[in-house]
């Protein structure tokens, strides 16, 4: 392959970041997590990150915060039912039809399923998106409960007393795309090099944050116009004997 100066800059660039990276920063601190005090990656000579260790940047790659966790299926259960509930009484309302339609097309248009081995190495962030996408499709996961599911985060984020702080939206979004993920995770229907079937990689980093926005756009409307009323019906719910 010829060498260009483009090439030579980018392989200076490179060489550039990566000396940036494993090299120790005397000036960096350390991470402010309470109860942490690791260095940070900087400090370390072990990433990019001036504030926070490697263990919290993980932590905020897999859950969108860096101390907050991801909700189990008990937390979420009543804000889903309640969901659900509402869904089956209201699916003609105008958005929560149109988000209907907008997510069997975000499914339907998602591509062909991926290999284990394709998802792993050689796609791009937004790629393994539409790849969790399809593997949607491919297990006939009906959009009523994409749908419900990011009701349900939403209303559960929305009620939760304690922030995640970060990005706007960045938390919730994220666990809407690890609670859909879930849906199309486990092993390939592939076999794979080892003749065993593969298991797909766990949801994390920024597939999660594009997947997160994907389903977003198909269902803002439905949370500005009927998300109340959910939250509503899920406290009655808990009223009862």
């Amino acid at each position: 392959m010829k060498t260009t100066p483009a090439n030579e800059r980018e392989g200076r660039r490179k060489a550039a970041l990566l000396h940036r990276a494993t090299t120790p920063d005397a000036e960096a601190y350390r991470c402010p997590i309470p109860g942490c005090g690791r260095p940070s990656q900087a400090l370390a000579g072990r990433g990019l990150s001036l504030y926070h260790c490697s263990f919290h940047i993980q932590f905020k790659n897999r859950h969108g915060s860096f101390w907050k966790g991801t909700y189990s299926a008990a937390e979420l259960r009543p804000y889903r039912r309640a969901a659900e509930r509402y869904l089956k009484t209201h699916r003609d309302e105008f958005w929560i039809a149109a988000a209907l339609t907008a997510l069997r097309s975000l499914m339907e248009g998602a591509g062909p399923v991926e290999r284990v081995s394709d998802v792993l190495h050689f796609l791009t962030p937004p790629e393994k998106a539409r790849a969790a996408l399809a593997r949607l499709r491919r297990r006939a996961i009906p959009p009523e409960r994409l749908l419900a599911i990011h009701l349900a985060v939403t209303g559960a984020v929305a009620e939760d007393p304690i922030g995640p702080g970060g990005p706007p939206n960045e938390y919730r979004l994220t666990q809407v795309a690890k609670a859909v993920h879930r849906l199309a995770s486990g092993y390939d229907g592939f076999y794979g090099p080892r003749s065993a079937h593969e298991r797909y990689p766990r949801s994390s980093g920024l597939a999660l944050r594009h997947l997160g926005r994907m389903l977003d756009e198909c269902c803002e409307h439905v949370v500005r116009e009927h998300l109340d009323a959910i939250l509503t019906l899920k406290a009655a719910d808990a009223g009862k004997p």
